[in-house]
């Protein structure tokens, strides 16, 4: 059985990532005052919503229409994400960004980590730079990022309690998968993932039919109500013809007002447009062509042999010019990796017991990296290392886990990090991960470097 959450859930070392997360994520959030990558087509679909002209994306609405709402509450006009900049948008992925951190840390007390290695695991993806330049643009996957691991987090929480407080850690959790499939396909894996643990525990608690059928209710309908209701309000807010008639057939473009079809006449019920986008969506995300220079392949992912350039700022006088990268912390990626594999081969050769709820864990998050992954192997799409976030993610889970339960005292188990050496090993890992995060943080907020600089950075050639 995981173990339960201490009742003092606010520790010291919570606060300070949590602050420190709000740091990272909001500092000079509006540099640059530039479009930056996928920027150009995010703020301009959030425009799309408040002008009303019809767009088509490859993805669900969700994540588009919460940086709608956000540009509407920050008083932004559609005319100003057509045309400018709307850095002033930054701030809701930044804030997701935020919130990942903490959702993080509480998964890894729930599955039964330690407070050090909690906090270690915390810092790690505090640390990593690319989930930090992610989460600063005008973009939705720290959105998608933040949506899945709160379902994690809640089912966790839910299985944990009995009661009326199961019942709303389980709807929490159902919904919050279903804002991540809402937001991004790939978000179903959240949903997946959930579904799987909860089969898993049905096996190992007492047969009640009612609260079967109850439960499963809840994770699919709660689900299905917010995937369905994301689309009625894209549809409901974009009543006009855009650019994005194209994509549609001639009917459904004879609804939409200003369109050179338009006939009043022509009724399509909500549910013919909702079959007809998504499958439109699908057939787009299965002939999607389009190539980029800083795409990847998915095997070059845990290695992150080929990062993505998102910005390059203008040359100053003294020769030194700022660039941005999506590019993970070095010490985080390969360290995981490294902890991983280490970590398995010392647990083969000494034929050391994991504990229960390691096993459970390791499988929770071996499980979810595979889940994650795999699909990618079969897509012939442009893909990016930023499609690899989840996967990352759960590996980092499976290394703390790991660490967590081979430094824990076998005698003791109220004891960790008890030798001189475990605790020194612990603080070097620490600083190291600081060290790496500091190192490439020009490549992550712009920071101009002169090019010898520049290419210091670079430390693997297709880097550049």
């Amino acid at each position: 059985m995981i173990n339960r959450l201490h009742p003092k859930h606010w520790r010291p070392e919570l606060i300070l990532i949590i602050g420190l997360a709000i740091i990272t994520r909001l500092w000079s959030v509006m540099h640059p005052k530039a479009v930056v990558f996928d920027e150009v087509y995010f703020k301009v679909f959030a425009g799309h919503y408040l002008d009303g002209q019809y767009f088509f994306d490859i993805h669900p609405p969700l994540g588009k229409l919460l940086l709608a709402g956000w540009s509407f509450l920050a008083g932004i006009p559609a005319t100003e994400l057509a045309d400018g900049t709307a850095v002033a948008l930054r701030f809701l992925p930044a804030i997701a960004g935020v919130l990942i951190i903490p959702v993080f840390w509480g998964i890894l007390r729930r599955l039964g980590a330690s407070r050090a290695f909690a906090f270690l695991g915390a810092a790690a993806l505090l640390l990593d730079n690319a989930l930090l330049v992610e989460s600063r643009f005008i973009l939705t996957d720290s959105m998608l990022l933040l949506f899945g691991l709160s379902s994690l987090y809640a089912y966790l929480a839910a299985r944990q309690q009995t009661g009326s407080w199961r019942w709303v850690w389980l709807s929490l959790a159902a919904l919050m998968a279903g804002a991540a499939v809402s937001t991004k396909w790939t978000g179903l894996t959240a949903l997946a993932l959930i579904g799987l643990f909860w089969i898993y525990d049905q096996f190992r608690r007492p047969l009640n039919w009612r609260r079967i059928i109850s439960e499963l209710a809840i994770l699919v309908f709660i689900p299905l109500l917010i995937y369905v209701g994301s689309f009625w309000a894209h549809f409901a807010l974009l009543p006009h013809s855009g650019d994005g008639d194209a994509f549609m057939s001639s009917r459904f473009q004879q609804t939409l007002a200003g369109s050179s079809t338009y006939n009043p006449g022509t009724h399509l019920s909500f549910w013919d447009k909702f079959s007809e986008l998504n499958q439109v969506m699908y057939r787009s995300n299965q002939t999607l062509t389009a190539t980029h220079p800083y795409g990847s392949s998915w095997n070059t992912w845990p290695l992150e042999l080929r990062p993505i350039y998102y910005w390059q700022g203008p040359a100053t006088t003294d020769g030194k010019q700022a660039n941005i990268y999506l590019l993970g912390n070095p010490v985080v990626w390969w360290g995981t990796l490294l902890a991983i594999l280490s970590g398995l081969v010392y647990v083969w050769t000494t034929r050391i017991k994991l504990r229960p709820a390691t096993k459970l864990a390791l499988v929770v998050a071996g499980g979810a990296y595979l889940m994650n992954f795999l699909p990618f192997v079969g897509v012939p799409r442009v893909m990016f290392l930023y499609h690899y976030f989840f996967s990352f993610i759960f590996s980092v889970i499976f290394a703390v886990m790991l660490w967590n339960d081979l430094t824990t005292s076998r005698s003791d188990p109220q004891k960790q990090l008890a030798t001189s050496t475990s605790r020194r090993i612990y603080g070097a890992v620490l600083m190291a991960i600081l060290l790496g995060f500091v190192y490439f943080a020009p490549l992550s907020y712009g920071i101009p470097m002169n090019p010898h600089q520049l290419q210091m950075h670079m430390w693997l050639p297709s880097w550049r």
